[in-house]
């Protein structure tokens, strides 16, 4: 009996330490000296927007900005859940590498370019708007979809604004 008691208290807190979540952090160099800190990071969705003058985005892809890990997704218009993983709050600097795919006459013609993350409040859908010309802006909302004239930069758009700092 004193077995069983004795087990009992030493399962039950050992069982309870198991379920508890640990907290979405990451230490990561924020600046140029390699000083590492420890930023929230929370899980978020990717998607993309084709504004006017864009042809067909076959595929794209989005480089994390304090990992090598690009997330991606086949063609714009909707959105892939596919787990990228954002600062919780925007962080001065966070510039990010893009590629897509468009192909030409059946050809692949990926291009790559870097751009900033616009400053943001909180972290939400990471959208990725091609514009003409080859122009690329990378955005997150956690509130509005790009079809929403509250979109931090909507789908109504067709010139690419100025990168931001």
């Amino acid at each position: 009996m004193r077995f069983q008691h004795l087990f009992l208290c030493v399962v039950i807190p050992v069982l309870g330490a198991c379920s508890a979540t640990l907290p979405n952090n990451a230490s990561v160099p924020i600046d140029k000296r390699s000083t590492l800190v420890t930023v929230p990071m929370t899980p978020v969705s990717i998607g993309c927007v084709g504004h006017e003058g864009v042809s067909y985005i076959h595929a794209f892809y989005v480089k994390e900005p304090f990992s090598e890990y690009m997330a991606g997704g086949i063609s714009c218009g909707g959105t892939s859940a596919s787990g990228y993983i954002l600062p919780t709050q925007w962080q001065p600097g966070m510039k990010v590498k893009v590629r897509w795919n468009r192909p030409i006459k059946g050809e692949d013609n990926w291009i790559e370019k870097t751009t900033t993350i616009r400053r943001y409040e909180r972290a939400g859908t990471l959208t990725v708007h091609f514009f003409a010309n080859d122009e690329v802006r990378v955005v997150s909302s956690a509130r509005y979809a790009p079809e929403s004239p509250m979109h931090p930069l909507p789908k109504s758009v067709t010139i690419a604004p100025p990168e931001e700092e």
